[in-house]
C-alpha cells in the first residue's frame, strides 16, 4: 500500500484520535518493557472500518516527523486491530522519551489517515537503575510526619529534570514552594515487602539557578516514614548531575504534626517555617541539631520498585456543603449534601493558638451532633491550629481522607458561613465511562448512589468503605462489583494493579487471601473470590488487553488447582461468607455480624465458584492457546458440575439447596441446571420473589445474578420490579431512608458493627442497568469492543431509556422509547472500527424501519433474522434509529 496524504479536516472529516500506550495518553514513567498502543476514530462519517495500521516509534521527533521509526516500525499490518498492538522493536531504555504515531488504512473511504505525535516516557526499568538508598529517621519521631530538605544548585538552564520518588506511606514534593503535580495520597498502597511504588514527576519547569527541594512522608499505610528519591537532570551545556535520597539527610517534623488514614491529620500552623523556603543551608546551623536529624540508612520495606502506572489519587471535584447547623453554642454540624470520600478545607480568622475541630461522620444523632459509632476504632478527626494570621488562614489535610457526608466543627469565634468551606472529592482519578437515564427517577436515583459508592471506594485499590477502621480490598465483594465499577469508570489501568496486589498475596500452594494487599480475612479466601480470574477476564473482554491474561495464567490457574485440593466428592469443603449479607431475616443471628446466609448452603456456593473458574481458566486456556489446559479443566468443570448437581439439587422441591433465591439465581447463572431442571428452578425463583411482593433475599453475591438470570431468560418485568421496588429490602428503601450511597447492609443501622453507609458490594444493579437495560455488552471473541452486543430489554412499565459507554474504541451510545401509538424508537451509536449485533425489540417486521427506510433498504444495517421478539442486525459504525411495532403488553 502507498501512503497518502489524507484530505484537510472538515466537518464529516475523520482522524485519528485518543492515542495511548498501556491505557494512558502520553504517559511518563512507564515500567513495561513491551507496552500495548492504541487509538480511536474520530469523525461524523459512518461505516468506518480499519483495513491495516502501521505504528512508528522513534527515539527523537524529528525522526518520526521524516516517517523514520527507529526503535519499531511496525510495518503495514493488514488488521482491524486498533486496541492492544503490542510492540514489537528494539528493547526500550531507562528513562528514555520515545515518539510515536500511527498510520491507518480506511477499508471503504481507501483513504489513509496519519495521527498527530504522541509520546511515551519510561522510568527505571531495572532494579539496577536505581543509585538510591532509603532513609528515614527510626529511632524517633514516632507517628511523626517527616520533612526532608534539601538545597541545590543549577550550573546551568535545566533541559530535563525528572525525579522519581517512593516516599511510603504518603509523599509530597515541593521545589521552590511549589507542589510536584496534582497527586495526593501518592504513592498507591500495596504490600510493601512485595512491590513498593514510586511516581516519577517531571520538575523541569519547576527549577531555577538555586533550589530547595521539600519532601514530606507521612506514615500512610506503611507506618514508618521512609523515603528514596532519585533525581537525573540534564542540563543545556550538556552536564548531567544525578541527587539522590543519600544527599537528602536533613530531616525535622512541621506543622503537620501527626497524620493517620483512620485518625485524621492534626496540623499547627504555628510551626511552619518559611525560612524553609530559602535555597539556602544556612538556616540549619549544622546537624544534628535540636530542631534538625541526620536522616540515617533504614532498612528497606523490602519489596521490589514498581513505576505506579495506574491513575492516581487526585482532587477530583470541590463544592460547598449545602447547609450548616448550629447544634449547640460554637458547635456547627455541616451537611454536604452526599456521602462521598474525600476531606473538607476551611477558611478561618482567629487569634494564634485557637483550635478548629472537624469531626466526620455518615449520620447524625437525633440532637444534630455527628454520630462516629460505626467508624469504630478510627477518630476521623481533623485539627488545626491557628497561627493568628490577620488576614485570615486557609487549610485542607494531606495525608488522610474520610468517609462522610457530616462535618461538626468546633473552634470558630464567630458563626462561619458555607463559603468558608469546601468539600473535596479525592479517588483515584479514572476518567468517567458511563451515563445512564431512564423514565423512572427511582432507577435514575439507584444509578447515582451505586456511582457514588463506587467513586467513593477507589483509593489505589478497591476499598469496601472509606470511612470506618478498615478500607480494604475485599475479594468477595469484587466478585460481583466489577462489571459495575468498568461501566462507570474506566479501569483499565486499575485493575491491572490490583490484580498485581492480588498476586503478591499468592503463596506456594496456590492460596490467595481474602483481601488484597493482605491485610484482613485469612488465607486461603473464600472460594467466591474468582474476582482473582474476572479481573482479568474483563480487562481483557472490555479493554482488549492482550497480555493480562498470559501475565497471570499461572497464578490464576495455581488458585483453581488449590481449591480442587479442597474437594470431597467433588465438593469444595470449606466456606467463609458465601452469599454474605442477605437481609437481616436470613443472616444466622450472632453468626459473622449475622450476615451469613442461614438458608444458603456455603459448600454449595464454593463448590459452585470452582465449577465457574474451572470453566474460566479453560476459556482463558483457549484464548493463551494452552490446548492441554482446555482439556483438562474443562474436565475439572464437568466433574464437579456433575457433583454439584448430585449434592445439590432438590428433585422434590423442583430446585438447589433450600430452593431460596441465592442457591436457584446461583445454578441458573452458572448454567448448572439445563433442561427440565432449569425449567423448574426458574419456575421455583420467579414464585419465590413474586410471593415475597417482587422482594429479594439475596446477599452480595447472589444479587448480581437474580437480576441478570431472570433478564435472560424471559423475565425482565420481575427483574424490573425488584430493581424499582422501594420498600424494604430494596435499593429504593435505602433511598427513601435518606442515602446518597449504598449501604453495607440491608437495613438501615448506625451502631459500632458492621454498619457502613457507603458499601459498593450491593451495586451489581449498576451493571444490570447497561448490561440490560441499554443492552450494551462486549464480545469475548473480540475483545476491546472490536464486536459487542447491544441487546436491550424492555420492561412493561418502562416508558424511555438512554445512556452511553465510552469504551476503548469510542462512545456507545443505546437509548429506546416507547410511544403512544405502540411504536419503539431505538436509536444507537456505534464507534469507528467496530461491528455491533443490534437487537431490535419487535412485535413485527411489517413497519421495521431504519433511519426512515424499510429495514431491507438500508446501506449499512444487514438484517439477520428475526430471534426471540428481536429484529436482528449487524451495524458498522455510525448512528442509527429504528423504528417497530411494539405491544405493550408484551
Amino acid at each position: 500500500m502507498g501512503v497518502a496524504v489524507s484530505p484537510a479536516r472538515g466537518k464529516d472529516d475523520l482522524r485519528l484520535t485518543d492515542l495511548k500506550v498501556e491505557y494512558a495518553g502520553n504517559p511518563i514513567g512507564l515500567m513495561v518493557k513491551k507496552p500495548q498502543f492504541s487509538w480511536a476514530f474520530h469523525g461524523h462519517l459512518p461505516n468506518i472500518r480499519q483495513q491495516a495500521y502501521q505504528v512508528l516509534v522513534a527515539d527523537s521527533p524529528e525522526k518520526l516527523a521524516e516517517s523514520e521509526g527507529n526503535i519499531w516500525d511496525s510495518g503495514v499490518v493488514q488488521s482491524a486491530q486498533s486496541v492492544g498492538v503490542l510492540f514489537a522493536g528494539q528493547d526500550l531504555k531507562s528513562q528514555a522519551t520515545y515518539y510515536w504515531k500511527v498510520r491507518v488504512w480506511e477499508e471503504h473511504s481507501g483513504r489513509v489517515l496519519e495521527s498527530d505525535v504522541a509520546f511515551f516516557g519510561t522510568a527505571l526499568l531495572n532494579e539496577s537503575d536505581w543509585q538510591a538508598d532509603w532513609v528515614g529517621f527510626p529511632f524517633g519521631w514516632v507517628g511523626k510526619v517527616l520533612y526532608f530538605r534539601h538545597v541545590f544548585h543549577c550550573p546551568a538552564e535545566v533541559v530535563s529534570a525528572k525525579v522519581y520518588l517512593a516516599g511510603i506511606g504518603y509523599h509530597e514534593l515541593s521545589i521552590n514552594g511549589k507542589k510536584a503535580g496534582l497527586n495526593v495520597l501518592d504513592p498507591a498502597t500495596s504490600d510493601y515487602s512485595k512491590r513498593v511504588y514510586y511516581t516519577t514527576f517531571d520538575v523541569t519547569d519547576l527549577l531555577v539557578k538555586d533550589n530547595v527541594m521539600l519532601i514530606s512522608v507521612a506514615p500512610g499505610w506503611y507506618g514508618i516514614p521512609k523515603l528514596r528519591l532519585q533525581m537525573d537532570l540534564a542540563f543545556a551545556d550538556g552536564t548531567t548531575r544525578r541527587i539522590t535520597s543519600n544527599d537528602i539527610r536533613r530531616v525535622t517534623t512541621g506543622p503537620t504534626v501527626r497524620s493517620g488514614i483512620l485518625d485524621g491529620e492534626y496540623y499547627d500552623a504555628r510551626l511552619e517555617h518559611e525560612n524553609w523556603l530559602l535555597p539556602t543551608d544556612t538556616i540549619i546551623k549544622g546537624l544534628p541539631n535540636e530542631t534538625w536529624g541526620y536522616a540515617p540508612i533504614v532498612e528497606p520495606p523490602g519489596g521490589k520498585m514498581v513505576s505506579q502506572h495506574l491513575q492516581p489519587i487526585q482532587v477530583v471535584e470541590a463544592f460547598h456543603p449545602v447547609a450548616i447547623n448550629e447544634v449547640s453554642p460554637g458547635v456547627y454540624v455541616l451537611d454536604a449534601g452526599q456521602n462521598l470520600a474525600g476531606w473538607m478545607s476551611l477558611r478561618v480568622q482567629g487569634k494564634r493558638g485557637d483550635v478548629i475541630t472537624m469531626r466526620f461522620a455518615e449520620t447524625c444523632y437525633p440532637d444534630g451532633t455527628v454520630n462516629q459509632e460505626n467508624l469504630r476504632t478510627a477518630e476521623a478527626t481533623d485539627t488545626y491550629v491557628l497561627k493568628g494570621d490577620p488576614m485570615g488562614e486557609a487549610w485542607e489535610p494531606k495525608f488522610t481522607y474520610h468517609g462522610f457526608r457530616y462535618v461538626q466543627v468546633e473552634g470558630y469565634r464567630t458563626k462561619p458561613v458555607l463559603t468558608d468551606f469546601t468539600i473535596k472529592r479525592v479517588r483515584s482519578a479514572v476518567a468517567n465511562a458511563g451515563q445512564f437515564t431512564s423514565s423512572n427517577e427511582l432507577l435514575n436515583a439507584i444509578w447515582l448512589m451505586v456511582k457514588r459508592t463506587e467513586a467513593s471506594n477507589l483509593h489505589s485499590i478497591p476499598t469496601d468503605c472509606p470511612q470506618r477502621d478498615e478500607r480494604m480490598g475485599w475479594m468477595n465483594d469484587m466478585t460481583p462489583r466489577i462489571e459495575q465499577a468498568i461501566y462507570n469508570f474506566d479501569m483499565s489501568r486499575f485493575y491491572p494493579k490490583y490484580l498485581d496486589d492480588v498476586a503478591d498475596t499468592q503463596d506456594e500452594l496456590g492460596r490467595i487471601a481474602d483481601t488484597a494487599p493482605y491485610r484482613y480475612g485469612a488465607r486461603p479466601a473464600d472460594p467466591v473470590s474468582a474476582s482473582y480470574l474476572l479481573l482479568a477476564l474483563k480487562t481483557y473482554e472490555y479493554y482488549g488487553n492482550r497480555t493480562i491474561i498470559s501475565q497471570h495464567y499461572q497464578g490464576m490457574k495455581a488458585w483453581v488447582d488449590y481449591l480442587a485440593t479442597r474437594t470431597k466428592d467433588g465438593i469444595v469443603e470449606y466456606s467463609y461468607y458465601g452469599d454474605w449479607a442477605p437481609p437481616a431475616a436470613f443472616g444466622v443471628e450472632g453468626a459473622g455480624y449475622g450476615a451469613i446466609s442461614k438458608n444458603t448452603p456455603g459448600d454449595l456456593i464454593s463448590t459452585g465458584f470452582l465449577y465457574y473458574c474451572a470453566g474460566i481458566i479453560a476459556d482463558m486456556a483457549e484464548i493463551t492457546g494452552n490446548e492441554q489446559d482446555v482439556i483438562t479443566y474443562r474436565r475439572l468443570a464437568e466433574k464437579t458440575g456433575a457433583a454439584f448437581n448430585k449434592r445439590f439439587w432438590k428433585e422434590e422441591l423442583g430446585g438447589y439447596g433450600s430452593n431460596n433465591q441465592s442457591c436457584n439465581s446461583f445454578a441458573l447463572f452458572f448454567g448448572l441446571a439445563d433442561g427440565e431442571r432449569k425449567r423448574r428452578t426458574l419456575e421455583s425463583l420467579v414464585k419465590d420473589v413474586v410471593d415475597r411482593g417482587y422482594h429479594l433475599t439475596t446477599g452480595n453475591i447472589c444479587t448480581k445474578y437474580l437480576l441478570e438470570v431472570l433478564t435472560e431468560n424471559g423475565h425482565i418485568d420481575v427483574a424490573y420490579k425488584i430493581a424499582a421496588q422501594d420498600t424494604y429490602p430494596s435499593w429504593g428503601y435505602m433511598l427513601a431512608n435518606g442515602a446518597t450511597t449504598l449501604w453495607e447492609r440491608w437495613e438501615y443501622a448506625t451502631g459500632g458493627s458492621m454498619n457502613s453507609h457507603n458499601h459498593p458490594m450491593m451495586g451489581s444493579v449498576g451493571s444490570w442497568f447497561y448490561k440490560y437495560l441499554l443492552g450494551i455488552v462486549p464480545s469475548a471473541a473480540k475483545p476491546g469492543f472490536e464486536e459487542f452486543v447491544i441487546k436491550p430489554h424492555v420492561p412493561t412499565e418502562l416508558d424511555s431509556c438512554s445512556g452511553s459507554y465510552q469504551s476503548v474504541r469510542g462512545e456507545i451510545k443505546s437509548a429506546w422509547n416507547k410511544k403512544p401509538d405502540g411504536r419503539l424508537h431505538v436509536a444507537v451509536s456505534i464507534p469507528g472500527n467496530s461491528t455491533a449485533t443490534v437487537y431490535v425489540p419487535a412485535t413485527g417486521l411489517s413497519k421495521l424501519t431504519v433511519d426512515g427506510k424499510s429495514y431491507r433498504k438500508h446501506p449499512y444495517a444487514v438484517y439477520e433474522g428475526y430471534e426471540g421478539g428481536y429484529a436482528v442486525f449487524t451495524l458498522p459504525s455510525g448512528n442509527y434509529r429504528f423504528e417497530s411495532d411494539w405491544n405493550k403488553a408484551h
